[in-house]
C-alpha cells in the first residue's frame, strides 16, 4: 500500500476487513506491482488501523473480549481519532467506524453546547440574536 509516497506492507487481516480495498485489488489484478495508493490516508492512520485489525482477527477465541484493549487503543487525540474515522469509513471496516464513533459519542455525553465546543475546537459563529431563535425554534433540543 502507498501513502503519501511512503509504502507500507499490510496485514492480510486488514485486506479481509476492507471492503474496499478488496474492489480496489481485485480492480488492479494480480500482474501489476501490488501496490495501491491510498493518497488521502496518512501512513499513520494506516498503521493504527493495522494494528486494530490484526489484533481482532488474532482473537480467535470469540469469548474472548477485546473491549478493554479497544478502549485504550481508541484513547488518542482529537485528530488522530477523526482521521481514524473518516478512514475507516472510507475502508468500510464497521467495527472501527462503529468504535470512533462511540467515542465522539461518549465525548458529547452529558455536555453543554459550549462545552462541546471547548472539547472540539469548534467556533460559535452565531451572533447572540442568531442563537436565541435556533434555541427558540429547537426548544425540545435544549430541554
Amino acid at each position: 500500500m502507498c501513502y503519501g509516497g511512503e509504502v507500507m506492507e499490510v496485514h492480510e487481516a486488514l485486506v479481509n476487513a476492507s471492503p474496499t480495498l478488496k474492489s480496489l485489488i481485485r480492480e488492479k489484478g494480480v500482474d501489476g506491482d501490488n501496490k495501491i495508493n491510498l493518497p488521502n490516508i496518512s501512513i499513520e492512520t494506516m498503521c493504527k488501523i493495522n494494528e486494530y485489525v490484526k489484533k481482532h482477527a488474532e482473537a480467535v477465541d470469540p469469548a474472548k473480549n477485546l473491549d478493554a484493549w479497544d478502549e485504550e487503543f481508541i484513547k488518542v487525540d482529537l485528530n488522530t481519532l477523526f482521521n481514524l474515522i473518516e478512514a475507516t469509513h472510507y475502508l468500510k471496516i464497521q467495527n472501527l467506524i462503529d468504535l470512533g464513533c462511540k467515542t465522539v459519542a461518549n465525548m458529547m455525553r452529558g455536555k453543554t453546547t459550549e462545552q462541546m465546543r471547548q472539547t472540539f475546537n469548534i467556533k460559535n459563529d452565531f451572533t447572540p440574536e442568531e442563537e436565541e431563535k435556533v434555541k427558540e425554534k429547537f426548544a425540545w433540543a435544549f430541554e
